[in-house]
């Protein structure tokens, strides 16, 4: 006689499948008289007498780590500093033996492949058949989670994270490992791949300029006066800026491109950054001064425009501003020149005298007389 069986995914996760015959049959005279309980024909079991035929289902320690990040925006709408990266970890036992030790150990990396430290995480939340932290039947998904705060002071285009998940199957110390999966095989990646979080912060700053006269005591704006300009350059992006430069263009009400005396010179940041970087919501200060010429101030004013470029992550040049002059009072609420006006202090005094030659000798001023 012939049999067969296949072995489903249910038994598979059981140790063997198990078989066992009786068989009944009549001898002359006899009804059902004579039975026997099949035997594996394997004495060498040590096990004489009938017992059953075991197939011995092989173990397979297999698991599988897919790891997926979904970002909690701090409401720029950018995805950078301020905002949290929340990942999902699973761990799938994907052979047919129980699972023990069961851990997860995380590595954060930014783009330049320096390390970075899980804020929180990974930690167990729970299972799909119930089994407590560090067990996994087969069959069963466990999940972790983690997040990672991204600090103001974050300075790379990228966020990598990869998972390793190290499992103990019956027998065995740590013989079972996968790395995880993004979960994302529209990526053109059908193996283990990073989970990776592009940072594209909000990246932009403002300038203002202000002006201060200081009077050489003739009570008006003119010749000779000293012009102080104050320039504040503010990091108004949620990431760090570097390389930042500022041009100055100074001009009278002509378009007469003019000198400044000095600066524009960095003096302070107001988180204490050093000159060219700024890190989110710091301030720079620059200071600049002119002193009014005369043709400068027979035109009726001088303007300032100054202009700002810096980098951000990844990028380089691509944050810019003009300044504006602070004073929305002007009815000018976007970027306007500096504008400080001026009086000429040039005049001429004229003094006009008379002398009468007395030419006809009478001692009158009269006919003849030359003046």
């Amino acid at each position: 006689y012939t049999a067969t069986y296949t072995i489903s995914n249910a038994v598979e996760n059981t140790s063997s499948v198990n078989n066992r015959v009786t068989v009944t049959a009549s001898s002359p005279g006899q009804s059902n008289n004579v039975t026997d309980v099949s035997d594996d024909g394997d004495d060498n079991d040590d096990n004489t007498e009938d017992d059953q035929t075991v197939v011995v289902i092989d173990p397979i320690p297999l698991i599988e780590v897919t790891k997926t990040a979904s970002v909690t925006d701090n409401g720029d709408g950018y995805t950078g500093p301020g905002d949290v990266i929340n990942y999902v970890i699973t761990v799938e036992n994907k052979g047919n033996v129980t699972l023990s030790s069961l851990t997860v150990i995380d590595s954060l990396t930014d783009g330049n492949g320096d390390s970075l430290v899980m804020s929180n995480g990974p930690y167990f939340s729970g299972s799909d058949q119930g089994s407590g932290a560090g067990v996994l039947l087969p069959g069963e998904t466990a999940s972790y989670q983690a997040y990672y705060f991204v600090p103001s002071s974050f300075s790379s285009n990228e966020i990598s994270n990869i998972a390793t998940a190290t499992a103990s199957s019956p027998g065995n110390s740590n013989d079972v490992f996968d790395q995880s999966d993004d979960g994302d095989d529209t990526d053109g990646n059908l193996v283990d791949d990073p989970t990776i979080v592009d940072i594209i912060p909000n990246t932009s700053m403002e300038i203002t300029k202000s002006a201060s006269v200081v009077d050489n005591g003739d009570g008006v704006n003119g010749t000779a006066d000293v012009i102080v300009y104050t320039i504040t350059v503010n990091n108004t992006g949620d990431t760090s800026l570097t390389g930042l430069t500022i041009s100055d263009t100074l001009t009278d009400a002509n378009g007469t491109v003019l000198s400044l005396d000095t600066g524009p010179t960095f003096t302070s940041a107001s988180l204490g950054s050093s000159q060219g970087s700024l890190v989110s919501g710091e301030i720079a200060t620059y200071t600049a001064t002119y002193t009014i010429l005369q043709n400068a101030a027979n035109t009726g004013s001088i303007s300032n425009i100054v202009t700002g470029t810096a980098s951000s992550p990844g990028q380089s040049n691509n944050v810019t501003d003009t300044s504006d002059d602070g004073d929305d009072n002007d009815g000018n609420t976007v970027d306007d020149p500096t504008v400080v006006n001026t009086q000429s202090s040039g005049g001429v005094e004229v003094t006009k005298t008379a002398l009468v030659i007395d030419t006809n000798g009478n001692g009158k001023n009269d006919k003849d007389d030359v003046i």
